[in-house]
């Protein structure tokens, strides 16, 4: 059985992954957003950037851990791949985690569990902190 371990170097890379990933309009579709290849549960943001300039810097992730891969004991491994929406508040708490596709409804209860005990530092606007919405991808591979 294959687990995903946090480790600062997940936590890192997810920290690279979001920087400039924010926006005030609603994320992209699914479809527009890119997907990711690593067999860890690396994040692939579907906002490029600020958009139309809505933000002077970025959320960046602080803490958070990746999600589990959920097995039963004895359940054969299966690849899953879960999508998610969150908002990303003044104080850098995710609020609003909901599933907007997946393979696995209990990989999407482990992405939003995981996901909303994710803290950030805040997007920021003329050195104010403001509310972003940010989408993530979550591909996992036994």
């Amino acid at each position: 059985m294959s687990l995903i371990r946090t480790s600062s170097a997940v936590v890192t890379v997810l920290a690279a992954l979001l920087a400039g990933c924010a926006t005030n309009e609603p994320a992209p579709t699914p479809d527009a957003a890119a997907a990711t290849t690593a067999p860890a549960a690396n994040a692939a943001p579907a906002a490029a950037g600020c958009a139309g300039n809505a933000c002077d810097a970025a959320p960046q992730l602080l803490t958070g851990a990746s999600p589990r891969f959920p097995y039963p004991a004895g359940a054969q491994p299966q690849p899953a791949s879960v999508r998610v929406q969150f908002v990303v508040n003044t104080d850098g708490a995710v609020s609003d985690v909901k599933t907007l596709t997946t393979t696995s409804k209990d990989m999407a209860t482990e992405v939003e569990r995981a996901v909303r005990q994710w803290k950030y530092r805040p997007a920021m606007k003329n050195n104010q902190p403001m509310k972003v919405i940010l989408q993530q991808q979550f591909d996992f591979k036994p």
